[in-house]
């Protein structure tokens, strides 16, 4: 059964996918495909034959959390962000209510010596909600026009508020937890922030919060002003230095009660000419001249001014952002590498020097690695070999290493003979629209130096948007193969370069044999 991700899974997710980067010594390797692939085979046969990559991951997720629980690892990063995120809804639903009760009481400080001013009312409560939901409404408009938005100020302030809020929270609960942890907690922050994949969900999930303070101050506004009417004996006028024609005010009252007027009638929706002219407030006149009646045409006009432009508009924004946010997770493919290579070890048989079944699982000696079922019917991978190891590299023994990581050379290319050649390499893989995975052999033993790193970025631009980019590091070659084990730290170093060019859909692997 297929069940909808929230904000909590993707944090989780990404959480144990950071455990996972941390761990790269080939001991570490080795326990996380074991695990991986005794995960798999837990599950039920029927869905395993759907090969859904939702189910899948969820399945995995599931017994990645089972297992932490069992290792005493109660506090995980997802449960952490929900509660944050809960507490936030609550702290700022009740503030804006509490600020807009306390604005409209500073407002309705009548001493009976003067009417209240409608004109004040409308600016402080109506009009600047109105220039604030334009300004936002320009600002939406130009995001939701965009496929690809860029960064909006408005965007990074709201996502900065909920990553500052769990690293506040993080820092009081990550006393004692081993560094590994810790650190994996710590990335989590970064890559909510970096993947483009999450940054719609982040904002539409502040973007809901941010409306929650809105609409509770509109009501608080509404709710206290209500209130003060219905308790005390307020009066509203109208003045202002500009000398305003009582025309000039009722039509732009009528103007203003349109949104209204078939619901409540004239004299009700808007007060009339003639109270209008009854309620203009002359200093040297006083009030004592002015009728109750007139005073008080004024509070339904308001009252449902200050609901039409500023309580409706926030609950139209927070209705938005609710499916704006429902849409943004329903719509998450999970097809970059990082997800791949889970699947990947998942279905891929365990391999053993000893006799006996592994999981469940007996794979067929006789039968070549290359041959085995693959999770993926699209699994063959052009693959760029450097010039200086091509001649030594094994097709065999490639064609072994892909296959347990569910795939096949589908092509080899020799690469690095010279610039010109490069160009018509990545010029051939565009014209020819591949939408097989690339993978660039690269011998890990020397730093990655910026040719290749450039050479990366280009053919990333030449190639699909998700089409998937491995770049497959060889140890220092040995006498008899070039795929040789990869030192933990330049592996390290390498996965630091690569993940500086930020493509959710580039993979870093070690050849040696652990997938």
């Amino acid at each position: 059964m297929k069940s909808p991700w929230s904000l909590q899974d993707i944090v989780d997710l990404e959480y144990f996918l950071q455990q996972d980067l941390i761990r790269n010594t080939p001991e570490r390797l080795e326990e996380i495909r074991t695990r991986d692939r005794r995960i798999y085979a837990g599950m039920e046969e029927g869905q395993k034959v759907l090969q859904d990559r939702d189910l899948l991951l969820g399945f995995w997720l599931f017994a990645r959390r089972r297992q932490e629980e069992a290792e005493g690892n109660r506090i995980l990063p997802g449960q952490l962000t929900r509660e944050i995120y809960a507490r936030l809804q609550l702290l700022l639903g009740a503030a804006g209510l509490l600020t807009g009760c306390g604005a409209a009481l500073s407002f309705f400080t009548y001493t009976g010596t003067a009417p209240l001013n409608v004109f004040h009312y409308l600016t402080a409560f109506v009009f600047l909600q109105l220039a604030i939901l334009l300004l936002l409404a320009f600002s939406l408009a130009f995001r939701l026009r965009r496929s690809a938005p860029p960064p909006s100020l408005l965007s990074s302030l709201l996502t900065g508020l909920l990553i500052r809020s769990f690293q506040a929270a993080a820092r009081r609960i990550l006393v004692g937890i081993s560094a590994d942890r810790k650190n994996s907690f710590k990335a989590v922050l970064g890559t909510l922030k970096a993947k483009r994949q999450y940054s719609a969900l982040l904002f539409w999930s502040i973007f809901w919060i941010i409306q929650l303070f809105a609409v509770g101050f509109n009501a608080g506004v509404l709710t206290l002003t209500l209130f003060k009417i219905a308790s005390t004996d307020i009066a509203f006028g109208w003045q202002s230095t500009i000398q305003f024609s009582p025309e000039a005010v009722y039509h732009l009252a009528r103007v203003l009660a349109l949104p209204w007027s078939w619901l409540l009638g004239a004299g009700i929706s808007s007060p009339s000419l003639s109270a209008i002219e009854g309620s203009r407030i002359i200093l040297k006149d006083g009030i004592y001249h002015l009728a109750t009646g007139d005073l008080i045409s004024w509070w339904p006009f308001l009252c449902m001014a200050l609901t039409a432009y500023g309580l409706l508009p926030r609950l139209a924004l927070l209705a938005t952002a609710w499916i704006k946010r429902k849409r943004c997770l329903a719509g998450l493919t999970f097809d970059q590498a990082a997800f791949d290579r889970i699947l990947v070890r998942m279905q891929t048989p365990l391999v053993s020097s000893q006799a006996g079944p592994e999981d469940g699982v007996r794979p067929n000696a006789s039968e070549p690695a290359h041959a085995r079922k693959s999770p993926d019917p699209h699994t063959g991978i052009v693959v760029l070999i450097p010039d200086e190891v091509y001649d030594r590299c094994d097709e065999a023994k490639l064609n072994d290493i892909l296959a347990l990581r569910g795939g096949f050379a589908a092509e080899k290319i020799r690469m690095g003979e010279d610039y010109a050649s490069d160009r018509r390499i990545v010029a051939g893989l565009a014209a020819a629209e591949t939408k097989n995975a690339v993978m660039i052999l690269a011998e890990a033993w020397m730093p990655p130096i910026a040719a290749l790193l450039i050479f990366v970025q280009e053919l990333r631009r030449a190639l699909p948007e998700k089409t998937a980019i491995r770049i497959g590091l060889l140890g220092r070659p040995g006498p008899a193969t070039i795929f040789t084990p990869v030192e933990p730290a330049a592996f390290s170093l390498w996965r630091q370069k690569t993940d500086a060019l930020g493509d959710p859909y580039l993979l870093l692997e070690d050849l040696s044999g652990n997938p």
